[in-house]
């Protein structure tokens, strides 16, 4: 497969609190956006990488793909509990927190593990596909209360709903997705959907792009020409079909 990551701290932040990592040879992919304003977010989310990495290093994954977003589950809850360790054993860290998005392709197969407000999307024939749901009030009050989006206040995107290390209990969205052919998978920060919507993401991975280190340039310099006013990060995958869909091979992370 091919992929392509960048994490930029903006133009007015002066830490970046976002963490990403990007492994094309397992075909796992991790992105955290510690929580802005809130003590050590920068800790929070390489913590919650390093840990949910850690935890998933060595692990064999079997042929059924029923057995990855277990595993995916495993690797989110020791990322939470290695934050919400640090910050009790550190008074500077207490109420850290920061979102934490893990997505495995292997094959055909995309196995994604969601909490906070950063994003993945699923980019198919020129449409952008959200596959995974804000943990924000806003979208508890479009999807529970039923309120119109243009009626919610922009302020209540940024009060989340679970936040990794500080909510006392998570309950991740996790689902699997068959891939097709082309098709371009985005993992990114709410710094890029906080500056763009995602008509104007769309139109930018609708170019065509010789590398996509060169999408991930453009969707990171638009944000800060849009905003720049928090930190964004992207990863983006192009899946190569090696195996048949639906079929994971034994491997180790």
């Amino acid at each position: 497969m091919r992929a392509a990551k960048r994490s930029d701290r903006g133009l007015v932040r002066e830490n970046n609190e976002d963490f990403v990592l990007a492994d094309q040879v397992t075909g796992l992919f991790l992105l955290a956006d510690g929580m802005g304003g809130g003590p050590a977010g920068e800790v929070a989310s390489e913590l919650a990488v390093s840990a949910a990495r850690g935890l998933l290093a060595g692990q064999r994954l079997v042929e059924s793909p029923e057995d990855v977003p277990r595993l995916l589950a495993e690797g989110l809850a020791a990322a939470h509990s290695a934050v919400a360790k640090a910050a009790l054993a550190d008074p500077a860290l207490e109420g850290m927190g920061t979102t934490l998005d893990l997505l495995l392709v292997r094959g055909l197969v995309a196995s994604l593990c969601h909490v906070g407000d950063s994003r993945m999307y699923l980019f198919r024939r020129g449409e952008l596909r959200p596959l995974t749901t804000d943990d924000n009030y806003a979208a508890v009050l479009a999807e529970v209360k039923k309120v119109p989006v243009e009626q919610i206040p922009p302020a209540y995107r940024h009060i989340l709903t679970q936040v990794v290390g500080l909510s006392e209990e998570l309950v991740p969205e996790i689902r699997q997705i068959e891939l097709k052919p082309g098709d371009l998978l985005l993992m990114c920060s709410d710094g890029l959907t906080g500056a763009l919507n995602d008509v104007e993401i769309e139109a930018i991975m609708g170019r065509t792009w010789r590398e996509l280190d060169d999408l991930a340039d453009a969707l990171v310099a638009a944000a800060n020409e849009k905003s720049g006013a928090d930190n964004v990060s992207v990863v983006i995958v192009e899946p190569v079909p090696a195996v048949a869909s639906g079929t994971l091979p034994a491997a180790k992370i």
